[in-house]
């Protein structure tokens, strides 16, 4: 073990993410995004985290899981009993490292932050806190968190790992959240890398069959989870709508669990909507095929204010966009990169229709979308960004570090 205070050739960083590790899903797609730029950075990095999901094979990059007492096969997005259970677990492999072992810094990923504010400031411990939503803002979705008194001492706890961080690196808009109840932390925003891969034009169309959609259907591509405040619901509404007015547009949604599945198909059956294609979660590796499909993408979000991960993947296509307006999509888009619809039905109707029935317009916002997307939103860039964060919280230069991209 290093002693107290002496360097190292390279930092060493632990990621400590309250999620199974790696499965296509936002926040593992994100914290793979950053230990990729840190492998490129030559930091050598610890990730832990639950002991569900695939391992990552990437330079100075190594992954530890907590156990699994119960042996659970899955957890699921969101608060839950499962959740709860796996937290414990990672809250006591989390103290045994760093009990351990010494860190140049602790990255902590959502709720593994309220236990760094715990566990950090005993073993001399900085950390990072990586926010991707605001947790009392999320938790208030439950009753249990819905009395005064629960959401002001979740707001209390929130505010002390606030202060206890080195730096917050949040979802883009909610740094004016944070400089509220922490003027004095340094605060950062994602922008994360905007790729696109081109789909093989065989495998479009042969998708296209499999899910039998009629040659003359233009389609609308949904991507992501189903959970309530994603607008799966508000969008199958307003499309019920569209299709009385357009019957030649097809919708598809992808990402769907097995009992979802079941849920929906049921709904949709009773409802006679044969226009909705409904997909199971796909691997990352898949989803060129299906937005090389889309001719417009949507993302119906109704709550939250963390950016939507699939936004950066949409936004690389240059395809056309329509999302609701909000917290959610805002700090993002705005009116000349996607076509921004109220969070109700009928206006999402009439914008999925206008969308389709002025395709010039359409394009125009989606080329600005892949501007923006290539003048800001590179891997190079999103390197450079991880880097700036880790010289600061450090107060040391990463420069020597890695590989050539490190030194743009």
């Amino acid at each position: 073990m290093a002693t107290r205070g002496a360097r190292r050739a390279m930092p060493r960083i632990l990621i400590v993410t309250p999620q199974p590790f790696y499965e296509d899903r936002g926040t593992p797609i994100a914290v793979r995004y950053v230990a990729r730029a840190l492998s490129e950075l030559g930091v050598e990095t610890e990730i832990l985290a639950f002991p569900m999901g695939e391992d990552v094979q990437l330079p100075h990059i190594r992954i530890r899981r907590c156990a699994n007492p119960l042996r659970l096969r899955s957890v699921p997005i969101g608060f839950s009993w499962r959740k709860a259970v796996m937290d414990v677990s990672l809250w006591r492999s989390f103290e045994r490292l760093i009990a351990t072992r010494r860190y140049d810094m602790v990255h902590a990923v959502e709720d593994a932050a309220y236990i760094a504010a715990l566990l950090c400031p005993a073993y001399g411990q900085p950390f990072i806190y990586d926010m991707a939503s605001a947790i009392p803002m999320e938790l208030q979705r439950k009753a249990l968190f819905r009395n005064p008194l629960a959401h002001r001492l979740v707001s209390g706890l929130e505010r002390r790992v606030f202060e206890r961080a080195t730096h917050v690196v949040c979802s883009t808009g909610l740094a004016p959240y944070v400089q509220a109840r922490a003027p004095e932390v340094p605060v950062s925003e994602w922008n994360f890398p905007a790729q696109a891969e081109t789909a093989d034009a065989a495998q479009v169309e042969a998708l296209r069959r499999g899910l039998q959609i009629p040659a003359r259907d233009r389609v609308l591509l949904y991507c992501g989870n189903f959970a309530s405040y994603q607008g799966v619901d508000l969008l199958v509404d307003a499309f019920r709508l569209v299709h009385r007015r357009n019957p030649q547009i097809s919708l598809v949604c992808v990402g769907a669990t097995a009992p979802e599945m079941r849920d929906w198909q049921a709904r949709l059956q009773s409802q006679r909507l044969d226009s909705v294609h409904l997909v199971e979660r796909q691997r990352r590796d898949r989803m060129p095929t299906y937005l090389g499909m889309a001719d417009c993408l949507v993302s119906p979000r109704i709550a939250g204010r963390n950016l939507p991960l699939k936004l950066f993947d949409y936004m690389a296509t240059g395809k056309p966009i329509i999302a609701t307006r909000g917290d959610a999509h805002q700090p993002l888009l705005d009116e000349g990169r996607a076509m921004l619809s109220d969070p109700t039905a009928e206006c999402l109707a009439d914008t999925i229709v206008r969308t389709f029935e002025f395709p010039g317009e359409a394009r125009a916002v989606g080329r600005r979308a892949l501007g923006y997307a290539a003048q800001h939103l590179s891997w190079d860039a999103f390197v450079r960004f991880v880097r700036s964060i880790y010289r600061d919280a450090l107060h040391e230069p990463l420069a020597g570090y890695g590989s050539v991209t490190a030194g743009r």
